[in-house]
């Protein structure tokens, strides 16, 4: 079900990315000595190393291992724990540890309970029978939570909570059978897809607004809105869970904070909640799939960026990036207002689109779609071809923000679904090029502490930064991390996602979808919209003092509406990192 890229155009972050080269203003706050390295679990998607959502459908062959073709009311999950494990993420000597404890109501989790050898990797593996409920009509779930602790101090501790799900199947509906997968690869792009039951299906797929089946072409917006509370990717404790005050979140001084936002380096910017994206439906999808392929309008994207007018001189005598000279869309689908940004005696903020974007929205009920986003990036050079152990690849660099962190150059692999349904409901995955700018805006045109509606980057003005990035924000889960995938020993140079030591520095950073995170599709019935997010990397180069750096945005939107039609088509280019 699941499928991966290896993309590379260097393209827009979605909603957020201002906050990336003005970041490592503030310190960041001292956190406890956490360590994802000490405990992880195997033979699960790569998103589920350290815990997170993990569901299954009775008698999926790809999850539900008890052998039975036939729907019998319970999933059985085969793992293994593992003590120090070895990933690649996790390298070098391990830790002693104490016994590793697992708690879990459902049958078989006591069992994963061991005590560690040495400073090794040792593991330990059962079957857990996770059963559903109300007769085999509703979900079931099981929350495992595994510890432990090194012996040796300074005291090192890891707590992964793992939630498995187990889903119901349609009465009468035939449990599936095996898949093939085929694969096909060129230079810069690996795509793996597996057979699905998607075909010529009469039967109507659930619509995105209620009464309007969906037909080629339609087009529709998604407004953004305000939202819960929740802990920020800094806190303490309780990251990505509902708050009331920082001390929900360990105490951590303004993690607990009204969505929408977005942290770059662990510091927290709020978002505007007047964030709008417009879609077109290119390609409707057929039940039960009922993927369909949408895109994001652009108009000209080499029209003049009308609000950088300060970078449209020759030379760029103002630092301006290359790509600020290119052009903007002049009738962009996803627009951001200007901003307040309240850093450095405050600073005005922008987003502009560059080009189309392209995405799914998933309507199929029960929801068959996959759209779990998974970064993993590496500051090392691939070289042109965007591949390790090549030719072209240039010298290495030192792994220092001088060296490898002084330029734009990586490699970031997306990977794209983790082999399990979404939960039921409306999901969307899209991406969007932007180019963020953020500068001291002109004290006649912007007040001290506002930046005033639709401010501009003029000449003369200071820049703080200008970034041309890529994320792809996601109704189902978003991952990311840093790993050295050239084997340089090399896989950040700069703040990461949290600065300082913090174990999370490099992640992976996990927002799922609740009961452990704040995402969630839009109702079938358009009474409650969905909650989104983007987690990646992006190396910032001397653009930015913090070079390589991690960032989290949620968002929160209303239900999607109708809009105008636009026609839309878009056929992204690759590139490298991303």
């Amino acid at each position: 079900m699941g499928h991966v890229e290896r993309d590379a155009s260097k393209v827009g972050c979605r909603f957020f990315l201002f906050v990336l080269a003005v970041a490592s203003v503030v310190p960041a706050p001292a956190r406890a000595a956490m360590d994802d390295c000490l405990l992880g679990f195997s033979g699960v998607p790569a998103a589920n190393t350290n815990g997170g959502m993990l569901p299954c459908t009775d008698c999926d062959p790809t999850c539900d291992t008890d052998g039975v073709t036939t729907a019998n009311g319970s999933c059985t999950f085969n793992l293994k724990l593992c003590a120090n494990p070895s990933s690649a993420t996790c390298t070098g000597p391990g830790t002693a540890l104490k016994t590793v404890k697992a708690k879990g109501k459902c049958q078989g989790a006591s069992a994963l309970k061991f005590t560690p050898t040495g400073d090794s990797e040792s593991c330990q593996s059962a079957s857990l029978v996770v059963r559903t409920k109300k007769k085999g009509t509703k979900p079931g779930k099981c929350k495992l939570t595994a510890s432990t602790s090194s012996t040796a101090r300074p005291k090192k501790t890891d707590r992964d909570v793992l939630i498995m799900t187990c889903m119901p199947r349609a009465a009468g509906e035939a449990c599936p059978t095996t898949t093939t997968t085929t694969t096909s690869t060129t230079t810069l792009r690996t795509v793996t897809t597996t057979t699905s039951p998607c075909g010529a299906n009469p039967t109507p797929c659930a619509p995105i607004v209620i009464g309007t089946p969906i037909a080629a072409n339609d087009t529709y917006v998604i407004n953004g809105a305000a939202g819960d509370k929740i802990c920020t990717t800094n806190a303490m404790s309780n990251r990505f869970g509902p708050c009331t005050t920082d001390a929900d979140c360990g105490g951590t001084m303004g993690a607990c904070l009204q969505l929408p936002w977005v942290t770059a380096d662990g510091q927290i910017m709020p978002f505007p909640t007047g964030v709008s994206t417009k879609f077109t439906v290119n390609t409707v999808g057929n039940f039960p799939c009922c993927e369909h392929a949408v895109c994001v309008p652009c108009g000209n994207a080499n029209a003049a960026c009308a609000g950088i007018p300060g970078c449209a001189l020759p030379g760029n005598p103002n630092g301006c990036i290359p790509r600020a000279t290119q052009g903007c869309c002049d009738q962009p689908g996803f627009i951001v207002p200007t901003f307040f940004v309240n850093i450095l005696g405050g600073l005005c903020s922008r987003v502009d689109q560059i080009s189309c974007g392209v995405g799914v929205v998933n309507t199929s009920n029960p929801q068959t779609g996959d759209n779990e986003v998974t970064k993993m990036a590496d500051t090392t050079d691939p070289g042109p071809d965007c591949q390790y152990g090549t030719a072209d690849d240039p010298a290495p660099k030192s792994c220092t923000p001088a060296g490898e962190g002084n330029d734009y150059n990586g490699k970031i692999v997306s990977t794209i679904g983790d082999g399990h349904a979404d939960a039921d409901g409306i999901h969307y995955r899209l991406t969007t090029p932007e180019l963020s700018t953020t500068w001291s805006d002109d004290p006649a045109q912007s007040p001290p502490g506002t930046c005033a509606d639709g401010a501009k980057y003029d000449d003369g003005e200071l820049l703080v930064s200008q970034l041309v990035l890529q994320a792809q924000p996601t109704t189902a889960g978003a991952t990311g991390s840093f790993v050295d995938m050239s084997g340089d020993n090399c896989k950040r140079a700069g703040a990461g996602f949290i600065s300082g030591t913090n174990a999370a520095t490099d992640g992976p950073i996990t927002v799922g979808p609740a009961p452990g995170g704040p995402l969630r599709p839009q109702s079938y019935d358009g009474t409650m919209g969905a909650v989104s997010a983007a987690v990646s990397e992006v190396f910032s180069g001397p653009n930015s003092p913090i070079r390589d750096i991690g960032f989290v945005a949620i968002n929160p939107q209303q239900p999607i509406v109708i809009a105008p039609q636009t026609a839309c088509t878009c056929t992204p280019t690759a590139g490298c990192p991303e």
